[in-house]
């Protein structure tokens, strides 16, 4: 897949086709909901929800993502801006299809938060939609993996990565504790899944570095080789 253009900003291929499809199924949505509303049953079996899931309507752990709230336009706006601007730099780093498995498991144990909330909290197991865990999630992976990175937080306040991980913590604080339709738990459950396969899963560590010896010794891997190849401008060996 080749990146998209518009202008001078390049966005990578699965970024680009992540917002154009939030985009799309917010119109879309709209358009059923205000023109075609025998077809708006169909869209009702898309958010999660702890019964509904329990029910065995698991696709809503993913499908929920694809839904955005039609009283509010902000909500897909403020999510398509995070995932534009963390997500184009963290597709390019991780590459493709480990950009995709991110977004997955985001949104998938974002909403499993959400069921998970609904049956230990009371009251807390309602719809919900939107790609927030997959957004928040970008904005802590982003952090952790360019902690010293200088930025201006709103455009205007200077800050480095991490600042956006502390920053991230305490909205979702304030949020747990508000009265808001806002879900505390798909962001929760999307940013702690970014900080496991950030600082975790993909980071290389002691633990990892010694399984994967154990395993070579039990002749269960290939020793990896190691390769020598000439330097061109002058013809002196580098490895």
């Amino acid at each position: 897949m080749k990146p998209v253009r518009l202008g001078a900003v390049v966005i990578p291929p699965v970024t680009a086709i992540i917002l154009a499809t939030l985009l799309a199924c917010f119109i879309v949505s709209g358009i059923v909901a205000n023109f075609v509303p025998t077809l708006a049953v169909g869209i009702s079996y898309l958010p999660v929800s702890t019964a509904a899931v329990l029910d065995g309507q698991v696709w809503r752990l993913l499908s929920y993502a694809f839904i955005h709230t039609l009283e509010d336009p902000w909500h897909v706006l403020m999510n398509s801006f995070f995932i534009y601007m963390f997500g184009r730099d963290l597709e390019v780093r991780w590459g493709t299809s480990r950009y995709l498995l991110f977004a997955v498991l985001t949104v998938v144990i974002g909403g499993a938060f959400v069921v998970v909330a609904g049956l230990l909290i009371p009251g807390s197991g309602g719809v919900t939609v939107g790609a927030s865990a997959f957004a928040q999630g970008l904005l802590v992976a982003w952090g952790l993996t360019n902690r010293d990175a200088e930025m201006r937080l709103f455009f205007a306040v200077p800050a480095r990565g991490i600042h956006l991980v502390w920053l991230s913590l305490f909205l979702w604080l304030l949020q747990a504790v508000s009265t808001s339709s806002t879900s505390a738990s798909a962001h929760l459950g999307g940013m702690i899944t970014a900080a496991i396969l950030v600082l975790g899963v993909w980071r290389p560590n002691a633990v990892k570095l010694g399984w994967s010896n154990l395993l070579e010794k039990l002749g269960l891997k290939k020793k990896q080789k190691l390769y020598v190849v000439p330097k061109p401008s002058d013809q002196k060996w580098v490895n």
